[in-house]
């Protein structure tokens, strides 16, 4: 980094007694000189000097005046005033305005090295660190919308239970949520098989997302293994009612769209709207009850409101959705342990073995829908077969014990089969992704362009990553941009800079700095020892 010296003093032979001194040696170069305080100013205004050399005792305008112009105007300009008079006044005057530093006549050039080294060190370090925040807000802005996505997912889970530091992440983040609702859709018939569950989340969420923006309220999406969901958020000018029907307009098109693209249906449960932030966990497991009391019900077009169904939803008994969500969870995670722990949980709330059949039957059923939808077996043969089998035999058992056991064996089946399968699924993605990294890291890649090139999730390809190469995204791409410039230095085929740009770092001071704190040595010491 190359710094800029003005130089200002009414005596000939001292000004070019200044202008002599080996500024090359700490990367200086002089812009101009004067022998007057005005035309130094005029300098000041053309040039932008990083530090400014000024006697006090000069004609028009004196060192104080031109160094207080510079410091008002440019405040990070570094002054350094130099005077004949040891007079405390003129020091004091300097330290007030914020020179930097106060250097008598005749100046010795012994401490004039070691005053501008200091002050060349200082610059150069006050712009890394200008660089490195900028750096950080760049990155913070890119990633806010993913800290945002994060929040709502917290309240959506239920996760943050501090109104005051809900609302203080709320407002760091610029999340401002008026009144809302909760939209949740399930797949309710077979997908293609050979569809990639990643795929098919980024294309439904796609087919939903153009559909509810129609609505013109903001609309935010997250995925799981289960569904899909959906906050939408209004303002108080807009009428809830006509907020809510607006939305299920827009719905009835969503759900046409899908059945036209994927040759599948969704249901979906809509929940009653909200003004409480705090209580979005509320309207997502208000939507996901929807949801499930319509499930396979094509009737007014799959939607249905959980006002509609609220008054008489506890009026039979019923494994509760946040069991079913609970051991799906466990099911997707291959915990077989705690689907034991879970089943074992529902027959203890079970008054008689008439009760306890009907909640195995119900339990069963509702796991083999999910492993159909989250395609961890192919259903078709389990359906005709299998799971008829099963409730078959669950009907003639006689204690809880043997019910016991049934779960057991056929959960465990259901959640050991075809694991390696989607394993090496996973790992062949994770590949593909580091693969394209490692062809294109000279260019700006970024975890926007990856989503959009392999149609998954930001989220999804860090995780992917994370699991198969215990590294993110941005770790992989500065590692591989860091070894290829090692080889490059050690080839002595091109100089530094040249190494940089070829590896994708267009600024050199910030390549350096990285290089060094990956290998401990500058890129142009590198290879010497």
């Amino acid at each position: 980094m190359e710094l800029k010296i003005l130089i200002l003093d009414d005596e000939y032979i001292i000004l070019d007694g200044l202008c002599s001194f080996p500024w090359e040696m700490y990367g200086c170069r002089i812009v101009g000189k004067a022998m007057d305080g005005e035309e130094g100013i005029e300098l000041i205004d053309r040039y932008h000097p990083d530090i400014i050399l000024s006697d006090i005792k000069m004609p028009e305008k004196n060192g104080i005046q031109v160094a207080e112009y510079a410091k008002k105007n440019y405040p990070d300009t570094e002054v350094i005033l130099l005077t004949g008079y040891d007079n405390f006044s003129y020091a004091q005057q300097a330290i007030s305005i914020g020179v930097s530093e106060y250097l008598l006549k005749p100046v010795n050039f012994r401490e004039m090295h070691e005053v501008i080294e200091k002050i060349c060190k200082k610059i150069r370090q006050e712009h890394y660190e200008k660089q490195d925040y900028y750096e950080l807000q760049k990155n913070y802005q890119k990633s806010l919308p993913e800290i945002r996505e994060k929040l709502i997912s917290d309240l959506l889970n239920g996760r943050l239970k501090d109104r005051e530091a809900l609302e203080k992440k709320m407002d760091h983040v610029n999340l401002k949520i008026e009144r809302y609702f909760v939209i949740y859709g399930k797949l309710s018939r077979e997908v293609p098989m050979d569809m990639d569950p990643g795929l098919l989340d980024f294309v439904i969420c796609n087919i939903c997302r153009e559909y509810l923006k129609k609505s013109s309220y903001q609309v935010y999406d997250e995925t799981d293994a289960l569904g899909y969901t959906f906050l939408i958020t209004f303002d108080e000018r807009v009428n809830q009612t006509d907020a809510v029907s607006r939305c299920k307009k827009y719905c009835e098109e969503m759900l046409k769209g899908i059945r036209e693209v994927l040759k599948c249906t969704m249901t979906i449960g809509i929940s009653q709207v909200f003004q409480n932030a705090y209580d979005m966990s509320l309207a997502y497991r208000q939507s996901i009850t929807a949801c499930e009391n319509n499930y396979g019900n094509e009737e007014n077009g799959g939607i249905i409101e959980y006002r509609d169904i609220y008054q008489w939803e506890h009026t039979t008994w019923e494994i509760s959705v946040g069991e079913k969500r609970t051991l799906f969870s466990a099911i997707h995670q291959g915990y077989i342990e705690t689907t034991k722990e879970i089943v074992k949980k529902i027959f203890d709330s079970c008054q008689d073995i008439d009760m306890m059949r009907y909640a195995a039957m119900e339990l069963l059923i509702s796991c083999f829908q999910y492993v159909s939808s989250d395609e961890i077996v192919t259903m078709e043969e389990h359906r005709k077969n299998i799971l008829p089998a099963k409730l078959e035999i669950i009907y003639f058992c006689h204690s809880k014990k043997e019910l016991m056991s049934v779960m057991n064996e056929t959960i465990a089946k259901l959640l050991m089969h075809d694991q390696d399968v989607k394993s090496d699924k996973k790992q062949q993605m994770a590949k593909q992704i580091m693969d394209y990294i490692c062809e294109n890291y000279t260019q700006d890649i970024s975890l926007d362009e990856l989503s959009e090139k392999f149609m998954i999730s930001k989220t999804y390809i860090n995780n992917l990553l994370k699991n198969f190469y215990h590294k993110s995204f941005l770790e992989i791409l500065q590692d591989y941009r860091l070894k290829e410039a090692k080889r490059m230095i050690l080839e002595n085929h091109y100089k530094i800079s040249e190494i940089a740009e070829k590896v994708g770092y267009h600024d050199i001071s910030y390549f350096i700095r990285v290089f060094k704190k990956k290998y401990g040595v500058t890129p142009n010491n590198y290879g010497k020892y």
